[in-house]
C-alpha cells in the first residue's frame, strides 16, 4: 500500500467512526405521537385577495402545522401546503396558506386542516391528531367582472357589540369583498394579533370573502406593532398596494400616525413621513398602471381623512400627504373613502377637489356605520349606512 492509499483509508475510517447509524442505513424507531393536541383559534381569515389567489390564514394555540384543501366543487381534490424553500409550516400561534393560482371569477371551496407537531430535535420530531374546520367557500377576484360590491368598515377598536352588530349587517349585503379601513387595536402582544385580526369578537368575518386590509394609526401602535405584518398578509409585503376587480380599482394608502413623528409620545421612534414621500413615489406610477388607469372607476382607501370639511385642506403643506391630492387629481380619482374622525361625513366633489371624499363613524353603537360600495362600469354608488341599515349619506357617480 502506497502512502496515498493509506492516507485515504485512514480519512474514511475517521470520517464514519463517529456517524449516525441513520446514517449509515439502520432502520430508524418508529415516529411517536405528540403528547399534546391544538385546536383553531380564530375562523379562517381570506387574505392578500388576487385575480389568481388568496391567502388562507387562520389561528393556533400551540406549535402546529398546516395545510388547506381545495377545489372547485365541494369534492375539493387539491392541497396547497404552504411550503417556503423546501419546508412546510411550523407555527405557534397563525399558519398562512397560500392558495394559487385559481381561476378569476369561480367560486372556491376549501378546508383547513392542521396537526399538532412536537418537536423535539432534528431526528425527533412528533405528529399528533389531526383536526379540520368544516368546508367553506369564497369567489375569486376577476378584472373583467360586470360588477363589484364591497363593505367598508373603520374604527371598530375591539368594540365586541359593534363588531357583531356590522357582521349581522354585513351578512345582508352581498359583497365580494369588506374592507377594514384601520383602527383595529393598539398592538400591544404579538399573540393576540390572531384573534383581533383573523376573527375579531369571534365574528368570521373574511371566512367567506377576501380581506382589504388599510393600516390606521392605532395599528401601528404598541409593541408588537411591527409584527404585524407576519399576521395580516399584503400583496408585496406592504401596507400600501393597488387590486382591480371589475369596474373598480382600489388603491390602498396607509396615512400613518396623526402627529409629527417629533411629537415626544412617540420617543423618537416615528418615520413616517419618510415612508408617506415612499407611497408618493409609488402612487404616481401605480394610477398609471393600465389595469389601475383603465378602469371604469378608482377608488381610493386610507384611514385618515384627505378632506375633511368643504375648501379645508387636511393636512399642512409640509405634509407629504397634502401631494397626494394633485396625484389623486391626476389620476382621476373619483372618491377617497376613510375614517379616524369617528364622525361620518360625505363631501362632494367641489371646485378644488373633484373626487368625493367619505369618512366612516365611531366604534359605538350610537355612532357606528357602514359603508357600502356598489358599483358597474357605468355607476357608481357610496352609501353610509347606521348599525340597522338605514342610509345617513350617499354619493353617486357615473362615467
Amino acid at each position: 500500500m502506497n502512502r496515498r492509499e493509506f492516507l485515504g483509508k485512514t480519512a474514511l475510517a475517521t470520517l464514519f467512526a463517529g456517524t449516525s447509524p441513520v446514517l449509515l442505513g439502520a432502520q430508524p424507531e418508529a415516529p411517536k405521537s405528540a403528547s399534546f393536541k391544538v385546536r383553531f383559534t380564530t375562523a379562517p381569515s381570506l387574505q392578500c385577495p388576487t385575480a389568481d389567489g388568496v391567502t388562507v390564514a387562520i389561528g393556533v394555540d400551540g406549535p402546529s402545522t398546516a395545510w388547506v384543501e381545495y377545489g372547485e366543487t365541494e369534492a375539493l381534490g387539491q392541497t396547497a401546503w404552504g411550503s417556503r424553500d423546501g419546508l412546510k409550516p411550523f407555527a405557534n400561534h397563525a399558519h398562512h396558506i397560500p392558495l394559487a393560482p385559481l381561476p378569476p371569477g369561480r367560486r372556491i371551496f376549501y378546508r383547513v386542516r392542521a396537526c399538532p407537531i412536537d418537536f423535539r430535535g432534528p431526528y425527533d420530531i412528533r405528529r399528533g391528531e389531526e383536526i379540520s374546520t368544516d368546508v367553506f367557500s369564497f369567489q375569486t377576484f376577476d378584472p373583467q367582472a360586470a360588477q363589484a360590491r364591497f363593505v367598508v368598515w373603520n374604527d371598530t377598536h375591539e368594540n365586541a357589540a359593534t363588531l357583531q352588530a356590522l357582521m349581522r349587517r354585513t351578512r345582508t349585503l352581498p359583497s365580494d369583498f369588506l374592507v377594514w379601513n384601520g383602527d383595529v387595536t393598539d398592538v400591544n402582544q404579538e399573540e393576540r394579533i390572531p384573534i383581533q385580526y383573523f376573527s375579531p369578537a369571534g365574528q368570521p368575518f373574511t371566512r367567506d370573502m377576501p380581506l382589504i386590509f388599510v393600516r390606521g394609526n392605532h395599528d401601528t401602535r404598541g409593541a408588537a406593532a411591527r409584527a404585524l405584518h407576519r399576521f395580516v398578509h399584503l400583496p408585496g409585503n406592504r401596507f400600501y398596494y393597488s387590486f382591480r376587480h371589475g369596474p373598480v380599482a382600489g388603491i390602498v394608502l396607509d396615512t400613518g400616525e396623526d402627529k409629527l413623528d417629533t411629537h415626544p409620545v412617540y420617543a423618537g421612534l416615528g418615520d413616517f413621513d419618510r415612508y408617506r414621500q415612499e407611497q408618493s413615489r409609488w402612487l404616481e406610477a401605480e394610477l398609471k398602471r393600465p389595469e389601475i388607469s383603465q378602469a371604469p372607476f378608482r377608488v381610493v382607501f386610507c384611514h385618515i381623512p384627505c378632506a375633511r370639511r368643504e375648501g379645508v385642506p387636511a393636512f399642512a403643506s409640509t405634509d407629504p400627504r397634502s401631494g397626494w391630492h394633485q396625484v389623486f387629481v391626476q389620476g382621476k380619482v373619483a372618491a377617497v373613502v376613510s375614517g379616524h374622525t369617528h364622525r361620518h361625513a360625505c363631501l362632494p366633489p367641489d371646485e378644488n377637489r373633484p373626487y368625493a371624499q367619505l369618512i366612516g363613524g365611531g366604534p359605538g353603537d350610537d355612532n357606528a356605520t357602514l359603508i357600502r360600495g356598489e358599483v358597474t362600469r357605468e355607476r357608481l354608488k357610496l352609501s353610509i349606512q347606521d348599525l340597522h341599515g338605514e342610509e345617513l349619506a350617499a354619493w353617486t357617480a357615473e362615467t
